[in-house]
């Protein structure tokens, strides 16, 4: 399978950054639908290589993410922060699926068969709150894994979050971080003029998107 026009259009529609299209375009050529075991090692050298830079550990494992949100790709194993073992899905797979036409009760019912993305899908979902629970662990707050409409909540939003925590001074001057932090996810603070421009400043003043803020590179090897 090949790089197609179609592609580019669902990056523009999905706002994924460019270095999580480079890294689609390089697991394309690993092969697609079929389960692969990439190195993103090898390919920080591929882009060494041709862009004379590599990308820093944690900005490459945010590209992954967003890879992994946008439905991409579906991990089955990771062995190590760069070692999964995945398939990448088809383009035509990531369309949005036709309704179903109403079941006609007097048609011939059929039981449905197991579905093993389905068990694929929740690994991914289990994947992505462990991630965010341990983006909370680091700053010193705590969430259980039962915790879904924190914890189940897209990277960028906990970031943010995080982000306005520590700038309103963190757990010196707010005594419930966690309820502080579900209160900020739920009413959506970072959209708000005066946050919004304190995390424009603290990125130094550019003008975009709040998820584009946290996809850019802040820790250099």
């Amino acid at each position: 399978m090949t790089w197609t026009e179609k592609h580019d259009q669902f990056c523009l529609k999905n706002s994924i950054p460019p270095a999580a299209k480079l890294l689609w375009q390089w697991l394309i050529r690993e092969g697609v639908a079929e389960e692969v075991e990439p190195d993103l090692s090898e390919f920080n050298h591929w882009v060494e290589k041709h862009r004379g830079k590599g990308y820093a550990h944690n900005y490459l494992k945010q590209m992954f993410n967003v890879l992994v949100e946008n439905r991409v790709i579906q991990t089955i194993k990771q062995y190590s922060w760069k070692v999964f073992k995945l398939i990448v899905r088809p383009l035509e797979w990531l369309k949005p699926r036709k309704k179903q036409k109403l079941h006609n009760p007097n048609s011939t019912y059929k039981t449905p068969t197991p579905n093993p993305t389905n068990s694929v899908d929740q690994d991914v979902q289990q994947q992505h709150i462990l991630s965010n629970q341990q983006l909370m662990s680091e700053e010193g707050i705590h969430f259980d894994t039962e915790e879904t409409e924190v914890l189940n909540r897209p990277n960028f939003e906990i970031k943010a979050a995080l982000l306005l925590f520590k700038l309103r001074g963190a757990t010196e001057k707010i005594n419930n971080p966690e309820g502080w932090v579900r209160h900020c996810l739920r009413r959506r603070y970072w959209e708000q003029p005066r946050n919004y421009s304190a995390i424009c400043q603290h990125f130094g003043g550019a003008v975009m998107k709040i998820e584009d803020y946290f996809y850019q590179v802040q820790n250099y090897e």
